[in-house]
């Protein structure tokens, strides 16, 4: 590693053992070895490793001054012990502190509760969430955090610390919030959801900058006492409800993007997607439990699921961190070590073959702003249903892609300035837009963009105000005139173009389980799908048509999609969400309206079943493209595929050889007109090829 490099730039192997263990036994932690947990370290192949300073419970594992010890370590220094011992061996250490989830400071100080809508504390509910206890970050917790913090990074030689929990865990009405919120606004806090409502916005907006504020104290502090400590706050919040109040600024605080996820393929290929294009420093990191989820204490996943998983996480390019919990005793199961030893040493071999500029033809737009539910207004701030029809959207074009093997990336706010570097955006149904998200996307259409955009796309301003017309009406070639009472609504395609829709017909259209918007368009020959109605509105349940279903009758003029011209560039505007319907005809449609703005092809081509993710990166200096074949199926172990097809366009590069790497095994290949083709002959889980230029 160069002197200018940070520890983590080339580092992909990482583990973290979560000890948030109570001390009301004896037994607890009485057993824990710190040379036989770094042994387990070494079995394992870890090159990092995150250490437990404190846990959710608040206990200290180190002699503190300012908070509570363990009880079960009889005073001894663990952190201070594991951290020696793992430099020893040549292991970095990233510290693990859990701000906000505090039990140990919820008791001691109860002026630092959230406080929630009803009155309550966390630890007086019911449920399993009342074995938290929480901290509002606007109490006296702000100075009894920073001090641990300060504490800590004075005492101790580490090479990053993690910031667990950095985020709301419910709507605060704690006496500190209700201050400050009023000296900063002179409004009292509001407890009815209303997205249209300018005064429940800005409290959401205060909430979100509250956070933030306490995220970058917590890195200053570190940075303030040593610089080169890196720093990371909990970011898999970033696709969490507004409940959470986590934006993309607070990847900002960070030196780079990762947290702990428990899906399935789908989302960790859009959240690794989501990381590269947001995180300040590569390697973005993946984080998930070798159990089946943070509950489950014994059960591990399949080695054919954690190699899966390991291998998605390195496709997009980053690290992957594999979380265990340790036993209240103190012990853990050397079996998962060996298993992810032998992982990790597979691993080991592709590592310097990872990075470069990653290829992202497509870029979906991710909203922040966007991470509500309309249909909550009116709701009180404990009844939120959590649901967010933008991101479910923003999934379903991820899992349409996917499975066209069409690279694309997810990109925010953050890449505005860059948005000519992708051949289609899209924005799927984004209930919030500001001025500058609007420009930068008018002007990116003008220059020759293309870009697709559904539903509530640019109707409401971040502010929560409705528009009279879209803010983008003018690109989408539509103005707004109101939307439709049904919820379920058809698209139904105009006679000129009834051959690119498939079997649909004017009289079996498309269904959307959904309403649609409302407009008048500029001009009507660039309509190529109305919106058609059921006979009877479906709320009414004394009025239908056909007892099960709500077919077709009514026809209309409005717009279902509109396909245009807008300076140099080409829109395709859908009045209803039908990137986000699950529904293979849906699907095949929404990919042809892509494909249809991207005649020139994309950066390349794969003919391989829709279990099977390639991604691509540019490594310039090198000469050479990396690309990344992931069979994930639904039952594992994998069915391997053969004969896997893969053209890649040459842009002008004479190439030299094709290998499997990183054995180097050399592939025959070809080049016909603009594109290089190979056949990769086995996939069994995962390949990386090695494609070199002269």
């Amino acid at each position: 590693m160069s002197s200018n490099e940070k520890w983590f730039s080339r580092d992909y192997r990482r583990n973290l053992v979560d000890m948030h263990i109570e001390d009301w036994d004896e037994k607890f932690l009485s057993q824990f070895d710190p040379k036989r947990y770094v042994e387990l370290l070494k079995v394992a192949n870890v090159t990092t490793a995150m250490i437990y300073a404190n846990s959710h419970v608040g206990y200290c594992y180190w002699p503190t001054k300012i908070g509570h010890m363990h009880r079960g370590i009889k005073g001894r220094d663990i952190l201070g012990e594991v951290i020696e011992l793992c430099h020893k061996e040549g292991i970095n250490v990233v510290i693990y502190y859990s701000l906000i989830y505090n039990n140990w400071a919820c008791e001691k100080e109860p002026s630092w509760r959230i406080v929630f809508a009803d009155g309550k504390t966390s630890r007086e509910t019911q449920a399993r969430s009342g074995r938290y206890g929480v901290c509002c970050p606007n109490s006296g917790y702000r100075e009894f955090a920073l001090a641990q913090i300060e504490e800590l990074c004075s005492n101790y030689n580490f090479e990053g610390i993690f910031f667990d929990m950095t985020f709301w865990p419910g709507v605060c009405y704690c006496n500190s919030c209700q201050e400050r919120f009023f000296k900063e606004t002179g409004r009292e806090l509001p407890k009815v959801i209303n997205w249209e409502d300018t005064d429940w916005v800005k409290f959401q907006r205060k909430r979100e900058e509250w956070l933030l504020e306490f995220a970058h104290l917590a890195t200053n502090k570190v940075k303030s006492i040593n610089p080169n400590v890196s720093v990371e706050h909990q970011f898999s919040t970033c696709v969490a409800d507004w409940g959470l109040g986590v934006t993309s600024e607070i990847s900002e605080a960070s030196d780079y993007c990762g947290g702990d996820f428990y899906g399935g393929l789908l989302q960790e290929s859009f959240i690794c997607k989501l990381y590269y294009n947001l995180t300040n420093n590569q390697p973005l990191e993946f984080m998930t439990s070798r159990c089946i989820n943070l509950r489950d204490h014994t059960t591990t996943k399949s080695k054919e699921l954690l190699k899966a998983q390991v291998y998605s996480a390195l496709s997009n390019g980053g690290a992957f961190l594999f979380i265990d919990a340790i036993d209240p005793i103190g012990t853990l199961n050397r079996k998962v070590y060996e298993t992810m030893g032998n992982i990790y040493n597979t691993v080991r071999t592709y590592e310097e073959y990872i990075n470069g500029e990653f290829c992202q033809d497509i870029g979906i737009y991710f909203s922040f702003e966007s991470k509500f539910d309309p249909k909550d207004n009116g709701r009180n701030v404990l009844e939120s249903t959590h649901k967010q029809p933008h991101l479910d959207s923003a999934l379903s074009v991820a899992k349409s892609l996917i499975s066209n093997h069409i690279p694309f990336g997810i990109i925010t706010k953050k890449n505005l300035s860059e948005l000519l570097k992708y051949k289609v955006i899209i924005l799927p149904n984004i209930l919030m837009m500001d001025e500058e998200e609007v420009t930068a996307f008018r002007e990116y259409v003008a220059s020759g963009g293309k870009l697709y955009a559904s539903y509530y796309t640019s109707l409401f301003d971040k502010n929560g105000n409705k528009r009279e017309d879209f803010m983008l009406a003018d690109v989408f070639g539509v103005s707004y005139t109101g939307e439709t009472q049904e919820d379920v609504t058809y698209i139904t395609p105009c006679r000129e173009v009834l051959e690119g829709f498939g079997d649909v017909s004017s009289q079996y259209p498309f269904t959307l389980f959904s309403s649609q918007i409302k407009t008048n368009p500029l001009k009507k020959e660039e309509v190529i799908a109305t919106i058609s109605l059921p006979y009877t509105d479906p709320s009414d349940p004394t009025m239908f048509a056909s007892i099960h279903s709500d077919p077709p009758g009514i026809s209309t003029e409005y717009p279902a999609i509109v396909r245009r011209r807008f300076g140099k560039g080409e829109v395709v505007w859908v009045a209803g969400p039908l990137e986000g319907v699950d529904f293979d005809p849906h699907r095949e449609l929404f990919i042809k309206l892509i494909k249809s703005l991207v005649r020139e092809g994309f950066s390349f081509e794969v003919d391989a079943p829709k279990s099977v993710e390639v991604t691509m990166f540019h490594q310039e200096e090198a000469g050479r493209y990396i690309v990344n074949f992931l069979n994930f199926q639904h039952e594992l172990p994998n069915i391997p595929i053969f004969n896997i097809r893969f053209r890649i366009k040459t842009r002008d590069k004479i190439f030299s050889k094709v290998v499997i790497l990183p054995e180097e095994v050399p592939l025959n290949f070809e080049v016909r007109g603009d594109y290089l083709e190979v056949e990769v002959p086995k996939l069994d889980t995962y390949l990386m090829l090695g494609i070199y230029y002269r």
